[in-house]
């Protein structure tokens, strides 16, 4: 079949619209039409090149659609039904997976990176050669071809605006303050970064019972947004940053802060503003000449602080996506507040923009 994507041919040019040619789906896997796709900073990343992907490439990993077609060996999903998808397929056999790790997941993980599908091939095609999938799903098309094990019911009535969110920046940014960070009741955060990802470690701590939520980020709107999301402090980078964040935490700096930046320096600074026996949770996408440079004995030892990694939220996907669809239909998590601005697909290169301008929480295309 033929299905209109928008397809990056080379990085800071202007999105293509092009009618490409979507093989049906394989055993294992289905055939989506997209709804809804939210524009993530990691896609405008990849348009801009600042994150490395092959090309040509359908943009978008943040999607939510109804079922049109399944391969053979689907049981768990038909035709009809509405589904959020991820953009790590967790296989459920491998080493990672059989061991609650599944965020790391040995095929997930490397379709994500190839931006193929688990088995390293393509369903999209133009003039014959293949099209790569952003992060193995390619969502800024009418039209998908995902493992059914990426793909997760909805309930029949959800917007599927909001609930595209889910698929990334709200399970990304909520598990890394719940299944990374594990903040506790009564403890004190940092959220470096108050975007899509950040809003949701902040929702992420709230639900957990954090006493004190500090948010940081330079822009006044977002730190509006921290506010209504349930941010206690709210503060703007600078040379005073640390300070401030001692001066809130009885001198100590914060149990646990989380950076979804992924610049040299926000990385530095939740380092540093994160207490003795604390932890920092690093979740922003950067290049690789974005590093970690503590000093070992001074910096760890005689610290104790934790420096972990925090890749899709630490996320069993299933099981949490039916966690987050709960907390929403009980109104604990903010998904429609999310949605500060949405573009008509084929729109893409203007909701780009908009990502760009850093305007707003999420934008969404829809379908």
């Amino acid at each position: 079949m033929k299905t209109q994507a928008a397809v990056l041919t080379r990085p800071g040019e202007p999105i293509r619209m092009i009618d490409l040619d979507l093989e049906p789906p394989r055993a294992g896997e289905v055939l989506v039409a997209i709804g809804a796709s939210g524009v993530c900073h990691s896609d405008l990343s990849v348009f801009t090149g600042r994150l490395p992907n092959p090309l040509p490439v359908v943009l978008g990993h943040e999607g939510a659609g109804t079922v049109v077609e399944v391969g053979e060996d689907v049981t768990e999903l038909a035709a009809g039904d509405r589904v959020v998808l991820s953009w790590l397929t967790q296989c459920g056999r491998c080493f990672y997976c059989q061991h609650e790790q599944p965020s790391l997941c040995d095929s997930g993980t490397a379709a994500m990176a190839r931006g193929t599908m688990p088995d390293g091939t393509t369903r999209y095609r133009w003039n014959g050669e293949p099209v790569y999938h952003m992060a193995g799903l390619g969502t800024f098309s009418r039209h998908c071809v995902v493992p059914a094990r990426a793909a997760v019911k909805l309930p029949p009535e959800m917007d599927l605006a909001p609930a595209s969110l889910i698929g990334c920046g709200v399970l990304t940014g909520f598990g890394a303050a719940v299944n990374t960070a594990r903040v506790a009741v009564g403890e004190s955060i940092a959220v470096i970064g108050c975007g899509g990802v950040g809003l949701n470690a902040i929702q992420g701590a709230r639900i957990s019972g954090a006493s004190q939520i500090i948010a940081i980020d330079p822009s006044e709107e977002r730190l509006a947004f921290a506010r209504e999301f349930g941010a206690t402090l709210t503060l703007q980078p600078g040379a005073e940053l640390i300070r401030q964040i001692r001066k809130a935490t009885e001198g100590r700096g914060v149990d646990a802060a989380i950076e979804v930046v992924g610049h040299q320096d926000t990385v530095r600074d939740a380092i540093r503003m994160t207490r003795r026996g604390g932890r920092a949770v690093l979740v922003g996408a950067g290049p690789d000449d974005v590093v970690v440079n503590v000093p070992s004995f001074t910096g760890i030892v005689m610290t104790e602080k934790t420096i972990r990694g925090s890749l899709y939220g630490s996320a069993h996907v299933h099981r949490e996506v039916q966690r987050l669809i709960g907390l929403y239909e009980q109104k604990l998590l903010k998904l429609d507040e999310l949605v500060t601005r949405t573009f008509e697909f084929p729109a893409v290169n203007d909701a780009l923009d908009y990502c760009a301008s850093g305007r707003g929480a999420r934008a969404v295309l829809r379908f």
